[in-house]
Formats: structure tokens, C-alpha cells, sequence
């Protein structure tokens, strides 16, 4: 007698219909988050504190950010682009003042709020040794968190460091969550993962485009074929059903994981607000996911030419976006749980180009927002003080505040990492941690 095939209406076996399911798994990001590998250690500090890491992608002008208005360099060498003149800024706006040197640009009036409120520190001269004024070079030592990957680097981004080493355990499935960036070389791994999605709604298994119709009973048996069949003995089905089996699971716990979420109505519609509204969704989920780490961003910021008029856009969008989340935290109870940084991967030159605009430089702004930061009437000013020889003697702001020890007093201090665990983050044998000497957090 012969033994009859359990098929799929097409004629496709079970198994050849899993098979292809792996596809549609793969299509939202969902496959990548399979680890079949030993689990490691979780972070040993308070499971509520996260990061969220936004990135102004194209090189973000820091000396128009925050505007160091008391040096007569800054107006000089920025006739047409200098906030300090009043001329060079629209009728009815005006800067937020800082300490009566420093000013914020005058589209950032709730980041000004966290200043006042001692929410806000500010690093200026962020670099690194040597910096390198290419986007795709200066971008990847960012993501690799050493100076030469190909030399001192392991092939893992410092997200993926950080996720492979304290974020693989069961306590900690998703430590890192990629929002609205794809999946970046910070998250390059070789144990997990990052949870990788533009929206909550979206995540969900992909539709077979040629058989839209039939997307739900692929789905259905799917699912049927993964709860009744026994776990395959030998590869690559025991990959691929695993990574099915995963892939639903976590398609459901993000739904679920998200379904009580309250929505304020403030956050913005742009791409960095919706990025901020599903952060917090997700943060919703925390004792689920177990998430550390969540990183966005989004882009605009090459700002070659016309920059007055196209930086106002950007920085309105993410101070709408950054004040929506802080607003809808405090709300929560979650904003003393949280550092927010924003970053980019370099400045802009000292000087104005002949488009009104800036070329590529090196030192540059990093913004830290959150209830635990060393606000401003804590730390007395800001780190990396800009001094007038520093505009005046130079093409670029120079190298002052190495970014890894931002992202190093943050792991440590914040989310709980020990001393030696966080040197494990950034392999580079020419960097030294000095994060002590000016810790934000």
C-alpha cells in the first residue's frame, strides 16, 4: 500500500511548502534573528534601561546645532551661514540659549526644554583619531567601533558585540532592534541578530506575491505543519524549520507584545517621528523582548548647499520627533529609564562653501537626552569646549571626544555593563577609554 503525500491544495508537499515559507520569513527580516548558537551571558544591570540611538545620516553640521555664538571665528568664517547673525536667520525665530556662550539652533526648542530641565548634555569635537572625510569610511569605523576593521577589527559591528556577548540568552532575545535603517554594520554578529523593521504594523509574514489570494491558508499551514510535525534530525531541515518555527513566534509575540500600547496622538507622521511612535511600541513589549539597544535614524544632512533653508527642516523633524518620545516616556514612567543620543558620522568644515553651504569636516555635536544624563546644571557646561583658535587656525573642527567613550560611559554606566565588558566592545589596540574623564551619564 502505498503511503499518501500530505499536500498543499497546489500538489506541494508539506515539507517542499515550509521550505519555501523560509522565503516570505526572510523577506520582513524575520529569518535573521535565528542563533542556533550556545546562549551567552545577559547584562547584569537594571532589565528596564535602554538606549535609543538616532543617526543623523550625511554628516549633521554641529557648529549650527549648537552654535558656539561667543567666538568671533564662527561669524567670520560663516558670513552667509553664522546663527549668531541675525540676519541669517528666519524672520521671528531665535536660538535657545544654552550657558551664554553655547545656543541651540532655533528649531530645537524642546531638546532646549531637556537642557533647562537638566535632561540634555551636550559633547561637542566627537571624532576619532585620524578621521576620515569619506561617508562610506567614516560610517563603517562608526558601525565596526575600530579605527581599521580590516586589521584590528573581528568583522563584527560594536551593536553586534554587544548583542553576541550579553543579549543572547534567553532573558535577552532581542537586545538590539534596528527601526526604519535597515540592517547597518553595527549589527553585524556572529551569534545573534538584530530585530530588524520600519514599523510594528508591517512585521508580519510576506505575501507570496503570485498567489496573494492564498496568503492566509499558507500562513495557517505553515504554522499546522511546524506544531504537528516532529523537529527534523539533520540539516539543512533542522535550519530551516527552525528558522520557520522562530520566524512565526516572533511575529506573534511582537503583535501581542504590542497590543496594549496607548498611543499619546503626538508623535509626528514624518519618517523619524513614525521611526520614535514604534520605539515606543515596541518599548511596550520590554519585559518580552528584553530589548538594550534601539537604533534609527534617517537622512538629509549632506548639506553641501542651501543649508540654512534645508537644515531648518531637519532639525524641526527631529525635535518633534525626539520631544513626541520624550513627552510619551515621561508619560510612561520609562524616561528615567532612557538615554537618547544623536549622532552622525562626521561635521562640517569651519567655513562656508560658495553654495551657502558646508563641505565634509570631522569634529562634531553629539546630543544626550534622557532622565539619568549629566544635565547641564549638573556637569557645569558642555564636553569638547570649543575654543576661537579651533575655528580660526583650522578647515575642520578638530578631533577632541572619542565617540566610543560616549557609547562606552552609556554601556557601563547606564545599562550596566562591567568595566572589562565594555572594553570587549571596541577591540582597537590604538584606542584608550578616558569615558572617567568626562562621563555624561
Amino acid at each position: 500500500m502505498t503511503r499518501k503525500r500530505n499536500t498543499h491544495p497546489s500538489g506541494l508537499s508539506r515539507r517542499g511548502f515550509l521550505r519555501g515559507a523560509a522565503l516570505g520569513a526572510a523577506a520582513v527580516g524575520v529569518q535573521p534573528i535565528l542563533s542556533l548558537n550556545p546562549a551567552r551571558g545577559a547584562v547584569a544591570g537594571d532589565p528596564r534601561k535602554f538606549m535609543v540611538i538616532i543617526n543623523l545620516l550625511g554628516g549633521s553640521d554641529g557648529l549650527n546645532v549648537v552654535c558656539p555664538t561667543h567666538l568671533a571665528a564662527y561669524t567670520d568664517r560663516r558670513a552667509n551661514l553664522s546663527l549668531a547673525k541675525g540676519e541669517n536667520l528666519p524672520s521671528g525665530e531665535s536660538l535657545h540659549d544654552l550657558d551664554g556662550n553655547y545656543k541651540l539652533h532655533y528649531k530645537l526648542g524642546g531638546l532646549g526644554q531637556m537642557w533647562t530641565a537638566n535632561d540634555l548634555h551636550i559633547v561637542h569635537k566627537v571624532s576619532y583619531p585620524n578621521p576620515n572625510q569619506s561617508h562610506f569610511t567614516s560610517q563603517d569605523i562608526y558601525s565596526y567601533g575600530v579605527r581599521n576593521n580590516a586589521t584590528d577589527g573581528d568583522g563584527r559591528g560594536w551593536l553586534g558585540r554587544f548583542a553576541d556577548e550579553f543579549c543572547s540568552s534567553p532573558s535577552e532575545p532581542l537586545g538590539v532592534v534596528s527601526v526604519g535603517v535597515g540592517r547597518r554594520r553595527d549589527f553585524e554578529s556572529t551569534v545573534t541578530a538584530p530585530l530588524i523593521l520600519s514599523s510594528v504594523g508591517g512585521f508580519q509574514v510576506d505575501v507570496d506575491t503570485r498567489y496573494r489570494s492564498d496568503h492566509q491558508l499558507r500562513v495557517e499551514t505553515v504554522r499546522e505543519t511546524l506544531d504537528s510535525d516532529p523537529e527534523p534530525s539533520d540539516e539543512p531541515a533542522i535550519t530551516i524549520f527552525g528558522a520557520n518555527k522562530q520566524a512565526h513566534e516572533l511575529v506573534d509575540r511582537v503583535k501581542e507584545g504590542t497590543a496594549g500600547w496607548v498611543d499619546p496622538g503626538t508623535y509626528p507622521t514624518h519618517n523619524i517621528g513614525r521611526y520614535m511612535k514604534t520605539v515606543s511600541q515596541l518599548l511596550h513589549g520590554h519585559g518580552e523582548f528584553g530589548t538594550k539597544v534601539f537604533y534609527t535614524g534617517f537622512g538629509g544632512f549632506d548639506t553641501h548647499s542651501g543649508q540654512i533653508a534645508r537644515q531648518e527642516l531637519l532639525m524641526q523633524r527631529m525635535d518633534e520627533a525626539v520631544t513626541a518620545f520624550r513627552n510619551d516616556m515621561a508619560g510612561k514612567n520609562r524616561w528615567n529609564d532612557c538615554v537618547l543620543v544623536v549622532i552622525s558620522e562626521f561635521g562640517r568644515r569651519v567655513f562656508e562653501n560658495g553654495s551657502v553651504g558646508t563641505d565634509h569636516g570631522h569634529g562634531n555635536a553629539f546630543l544626550v537626552a534622557g532622565g539619568p544624563v549629566r544635565g547641564r546644571s549638573i556637569a557645569g557646561g558642555m564636553t569638547g569646549e570649543i575654543t576661537q583658535s579651533d575655528l580660526a587656525d583650522n578647515s575642520t573642527l578638530p578631533f577632541g571626544y572619542d565617540f566610543r567613550d560616549v557609547y562606552a560611559n552609556i554601556a557601563e554606566s547606564h545599562l550596566g555593563l562591567a568595566r572589562a565588558d565594555v572594553e570587549k566592545l571596541f577591540p582597537d589596540p590604538d584606542y584608550t577609554p578616558s569615558w572617567d574623564d568626562t562621563s555624561v551619564v
